[in-house]
């Protein structure tokens, strides 16, 4: 295996999070005389509040090729705690040899998980945002994560069949609510009000959630209005919380599938609160069987709101739907619907943005950058 003759660049990142611990003072340096062993060194100043998963990879620039560490062959301090911290890369023992001069190392700490704690209410100055590598014991369909806490997944990059027909691909990962926001929890962050449930919010407008203002610039804009819902969460987060795009929840909501439904192409209300079992009420999130990535009530329920304008649905890149204002989408399906408005391809559009409808609701997501 020839010398490599670079210092490498490091790339760390590590979950974004409202008073995160940082990361400085990043190196990378392979051994001399070369034994196939690179040194990365960094310092984490404060700590991250739950163990999170490492990965650490080599991407050859001159080859187009990105290789992945195994954790047979990383050593040295992996975790996370305060203070400096130095991996070894065993190269060799992974029987790689890198023939470039141009390879540029990157190393990611990945949260499956993040949990806003809302229990403040909306007095408080900020909410602890959290990051979780696995579920609590018990795990997040308990009602603590339905009222006080709101609870996000990690849904990775990827392409998918848009409506079955339209090519689509999403370059950057997001976290996505892993049910509709309920009652308590609008009410924690909007009122501070005791009341409310653990059903899905009702009642809410595109507007409510967003503004009428800044908040109906998108896709020009991703800026929210600061006495909006959204505004009032990313003020005491620090972080963009927003609607997903069309594109992010139908994508979240088929979860690699490409049936009618996320569990199947035939009717089933073990899935989904619909006309035929949900009564003519909301019911509450999290009592139906989840989609394959973990996500409840994606299918009935209530209407969930997205970012986008309705028009031709948009493929690509990363799409941001019509330019064309109008009225803006809606995803789901509701309790008051017929199974066949609650698939993962169906979408409508009947109302304002202005409208509080009262099955209309939604959920979070948050586009991250890596």
């Amino acid at each position: 295996m020839k010398y490599l003759t670079l210092i490498f660049l490091v790339l760390l990142t590590s979950p974004p999070a409202f008073a995160t611990p940082t990361v400085s003072s990043v190196t990378a340096q392979q051994r001399y005389p070369w034994n196939g062993k690179v040194d990365i060194t960094y310092t984490v100043t404060g700590a991250f509040d739950s163990p999170v998963s490492l990965s650490v990879t080599a991407t050859d620039n001159a080859h187009g090729t990105t290789y992945t560490a195994v954790a047979s062959a990383l050593s040295g301090d992996t975790g996370t705690a305060a203070g400096a911290h130095h991996i070894v890369w065993d190269l060799n023992a992974q029987g790689l040899e890198i023939l470039s001069d141009d390879v540029v190392f990157a190393v990611t700490y990945t949260a499956p998980y993040c949990v806003i704690d809302l229990s403040a209410g909306a007095n408080a100055s900020s909410y602890p945002v959290t990051y979780l590598a696995e579920p609590p014991s018990g795990g997040f369909n308990t009602d603590e994560y339905k009222t006080t806490k709101l609870v996000l997944k990690r849904i990775e990059a990827g392409s998918f069949q848009m409506g079955g027909s339209v090519a689509v691909t999403l370059t950057k990962p997001f976290y996505c609510g892993l049910f509709e926001v309920t009652q308590k929890q609008y009410l924690l962050v909007t009122s501070g009000f005791s009341g409310g449930d653990k059903r899905p919010v009702g009642h809410v407008s595109y507007d409510d959630i967003r503004g009428s203002s800044l908040g109906a610039q998108w896709p020009a804009s991703n800026a929210v209005d600061p006495d909006s819902f959204l505004g009032k969460l990313r003020t005491r987060t620090g972080l963009d919380f927003d609607l997903p795009t069309e594109a992010q929840w139908e994508y979240a909501c088929r979860a690699g599938t490409t049936t009618i439904y996320s569990y199947g192409d035939t009717t089933d209300g073990n899935y989904m609160w619909y006309r035929d079992n949900a009564s003519s009420v909301s019911r509450e999130v999290g009592t139906k069987q989840p989609n394959p990535w973990g996500l409840y009530d994606m299918h009935g329920n209530v209407w969930e709101w997205c970012l986008d304008w309705y028009g031709t649905l948009s493929g690509g890149t990363d799409p941001k739907g019509s330019s064309v204002v109008g009225c803006r989408v809606r995803r789901g399906g509701g309790y008051y619907d017929d199974a066949s408005g609650c698939t993962s391809s169906y979408r409508s559009c009947d109302y304002i943005p202005s409208l509080e409808y009262f099955y209309y609701g939604f959920r979070l997501v948050r586009t991250l950058s890596d």
